[in-house]
């Protein structure tokens, strides 16, 4: 969809990005921005590349002691040429997959046909997704494997992300809604105003009085789409997580609590499966890009390297990092730079 754009912050996630962006190149975005920073994987490589074969725009950002990864990274993305020229922005993070139920499942669904004239934005309510009960992380694909969610009324959906239009009429960008106002005319009076995705009114979202990053669970649906939160995925993972920070900024936020909390796995959730050939079409693409499944494998490696390292395995022994580091090896360095396109 011409005009639209999928701002990302990530960090150390090489082995997640050709997924999450076939994916999201299938939904329909026409950009991409991918701010990173501090990595230790080869992810910043794996992003140059798919740059410089127009796939996406990556930007490295320096977050200063008193400011969050997060905070640095919105703040930073407003001098972007993309968002600049863009109508329409979309935020979410490697782990968040956007899945909509309205017609061929494309964002044009939901915010073509002269929506901007309705509303400045829509708030799309998390779909939480447990473990069930998986144990190591493997090399596949995230939303194909886990397929176990919580109920729709769950408390822990009630967080939003948000397409806004025209991002830069708000002062401030943040991971789930904007703030500051300052675009013409008042809040809520024509189109200004918020949304849910099924376009009912989100009657206490105000960007310069009260910008929220949810709703009460009561108000939570899923009738034209939801963000499919991949939030614990493998225990090993969750694991190797605990005692970081987040890139919000909270120290304590990994913690078994945390964990209880949101390892929702009572409903049965397919819904991701019904795209397979159209995701399998775009994911054939990126990884036809000479050079991108070898960096691909060395991050998975990377990732393997660093989980060993957390609790103090010897990664050269796991077959895991046997396996990815032979791949890469296996495969075709990229092409010199005065050769590609």
């Amino acid at each position: 969809m011409k005009g639209t754009l999928m701002l990302a912050c990530m960090r150390n996630e090489g082995a997640f990005v050709l997924e999450w962006l076939a994916w999201n190149r299938m939904l329909g975005f026409e950009k991409f921005l991918i701010m990173h920073n501090d990595c230790t994987d080869r992810m910043p490589q794996l992003l140059r590349l798919l740059e410089r074969h127009g796939v996406l725009a990556a930007k490295r950002h320096h977050p200063k002691p008193d400011e969050t990864p997060l905070g640095s990274a919105y703040k930073a993305a407003r001098s972007h040429p993309f968002l600049k020229e863009c109508d329409w922005m979309f935020s979410c993070d490697v782990d968040e997959y956007l899945v909509i139920r309205k017609g061929n499942g494309t964002i044009d669904e939901l915010i073509g046909n002269g929506a901007e004239e309705r509303f400045r934005g829509m708030s799309i309510h998390w779909l939480i997704f447990g473990t069930g009960d998986e144990d190591q992380w493997e090399d596949r694909f995230v939303h194909q494997r886990f397929l176990k969610s919580a109920p729709e009324k769950a408390r822990q959906n009630n967080c939003v992300k948000s397409f806004v239009y025209k991002p830069l009429e708000f002062g401030r960008l943040r991971s789930h809604a904007p703030k500051f106002w300052r675009g013409e005319g008042k809040w809520d009076t024509g189109s200004n105003h918020w949304v849910f995705s099924d376009e009912s009114w989100f009657e206490d979202f105000h960007p310069t009085l009260n910008a929220l990053n949810g709703s009460h669970h009561k108000l939570v649906t899923h009738k034209a789409a939801h963000l499919n939160h991949y939030i614990l995925q493998t225990k090993e993972q969750f694991a190797f997580k605990k005692g970081s920070p987040g890139s919000a900024g909270s120290v304590n936020r990994y913690t078994d609590d945390f964990f209880n909390r949101f390892n929702h796995t009572s409903v049965e959730n397919t819904s991701t499966l019904a795209f397979k050939n159209r995701f399998d079409a775009e994911y054939a693409k990126l990884v036809a890009i000479p050079g991108v499944l070898r960096l691909h494998h060395l991050c998975c490696a990377d990732l393997v390297k660093a989980m060993c390292a957390k609790r103090g395995d010897n990664h050269q022994k796991d077959p895991r990092f046997i396996y990815h580091k032979d791949m890469a090896q296996s495969l075709p360095k990229p092409e010199p730079r005065n050769q590609t396109a």
